[in-house]
């Protein structure tokens, strides 16, 4: 299975499905912030300014600048995006404490901007398993 957000064909799909989320965009609406997802050895950048996606930008440099990041292998994140994700993959958070995830960089940023960054995700969740049955 593909992860949707590294996928260099769907970027635009998801920027705008996320964006015109009514959840992520009251979750977000104070959100500027730039963060990495790191998928095994797979890395994205995810722009957001004033609660607006504006960029996701696969394959940064060393010079691309974030303030916090979520990692894990690509096995949990294939169980993390499963329509009914199994126990401990159902969260960023809970994945955390199985250490299936690490969150790192700016923890306080991370955590101020836990609820729009969960929101985003349950909309690439969305578009991961209509792919998946499309």
């Amino acid at each position: 299975m593909s992860i949707v957000f590294l996928d260099p064909s769907e970027g635009e799909q998801i920027q705008g499905a996320v964006n015109r989320d009514p959840e992520f965009r009251l979750a977000s609406r104070y959100m500027t912030k730039d963060f990495l997802l790191w998928v095994g050895s797979l890395q994205c950048i995810i722009r957001v300014r004033e609660g607006v996606i504006t960029e996701i930008k696969l394959n940064p440099t060393p010079y691309d600048s974030w303030s916090f990041f979520i990692r894990g292998p690509a096995e949990s994140w294939e169980n993390f995006f499963k329509s009914v994700p199994p126990p401990f993959y159902n969260g960023i958070y809970a994945g955390m404490i199985r250490g299936k995830f690490e969150v790192g960089g700016d923890l306080e940023a991370a955590f101020a901007h836990y609820w729009a960054v969960i929101r985003m995700f349950e909309v690439m969740r969305e578009i991961q398993n209509k792919k998946k049955e499309g």
